[in-house]
Order: C-alpha cells, then structure tokens, then sequence
C-alpha cells in the first residue's frame, strides 16, 4: 500500500518538476528541534549517470537537484499530523550536486526531531533527482528511486544510476 502510495507520488513529483514548480516546495524546510540526535536518518548513495546523460549535462553545464523526503506511518497521536498522502511529514532536505558521478550524502538534518514520536515504526525517506534547469525549462535526466526505511538505506550500499530521458533503460527502486 505504501509503495503504490510513493509510486503516485514519484510520478506527481517527476510532473512537478518537469514543470519546474517543485522548486517553491523544497524551499521550505523545517527547523531542527532539540531532539534531532534521538534518529540518526544521515545515509549516503553512489551517483552514476549514462555516457550520454553525462556528456549532455557537461556540455550543457547543467547540475542535479537531489530532494529528499522523509516520512512516516502515523500513530494514533500522529494521525493529527498527517499530510495529503496519510503520512507524517518529517522534514526535507534538497541541495544541487555538479552534473556528475560521485557519493551523495543525505544529512537526514532537517528531519526528525520530535516529530519522530508521531511515527509508527522506522522512518521512511523519498529520494528524487532530477536536472537543475540551468540550460533548460525541462528535466533532462530520469534516475533510479530511493524509497523506504531509512535504516534499510543506511544498511547497504546504494548506487543510483541517471540516464537521459528517452534513453530507454529502466530504472529501479531501492531499498
């Protein structure tokens, strides 16, 4: 139920960011309470793109924005805190990374803190990227998914791979 839940809300965002409306939404980001340290939600992904993918974004000196989503089930207590997806909305973070391959690290900084106790279980985090749209109103790029318990990123290594849009290879989603 979850995963068709987030499948909705990939495309929603992808349609989103195409549109370059998504910009507005990550720039609210939630401050960090004093109990941030009680979830340690910091994990880090391999970024690797297509040899088409990275030649056009060189040439067109565009940059990736990384989004990161963290969320969760609610409690009974946290049912008043839902938001328009049934889940509890633990803070964001989005940052813009140079057009290439490399380690990407999520801070998990502006999430959690006391929210956490409104969370049934692990929290969960959404990872999108998706071009920066400094050459071009479009995305350029279409890239694997992170979506799930962050305990489970955090546990193995992942590698993203990005491919140009309409390079025809399928992406994946992890964990």
């Amino acid at each position: 139920m979850i995963g068709n839940r987030f499948s909705k809300l990939r495309a929603h965002v992808c349609t989103l960011a195409s549109g370059g409306f998504l910009s507005v939404a990550v720039l609210s980001m939630l401050p960090v309470s004093a109990h941030a340290n009680d979830a340690n939600l910091a994990f880090d992904f391999k970024l690797t793109l297509s040899e088409k993918a990275a030649e056009k974004l060189k040439s067109a000196h565009e940059t990736i924005t990384v989004w990161a989503s963290f969320y969760g089930e609610p409690t009974r207590e946290g049912e008043k805190h839902i938001d328009e997806m049934g889940m509890v909305d633990l803070g964001k973070e989005s940052f813009e990374l140079p057009g290439r391959p490399g380690v990407v690290h999520i801070t998990g900084k502006n999430a959690g803190g006391m929210k956490l106790k409104w969370v049934k279980g692990q929290p969960s985090v959404n990872v999108n990227l998706y071009t920066s749209r400094k050459s071009s109103d479009e995305n350029l790029i279409e890239c694997d998914l992170i979506d799930g318990e962050v305990n489970k990123v955090q546990a193995k290594p992942i590698t993203v791979n990005c491919f140009l849009i309409g390079e025809h290879l399928e992406s994946k989603s992890f964990p």
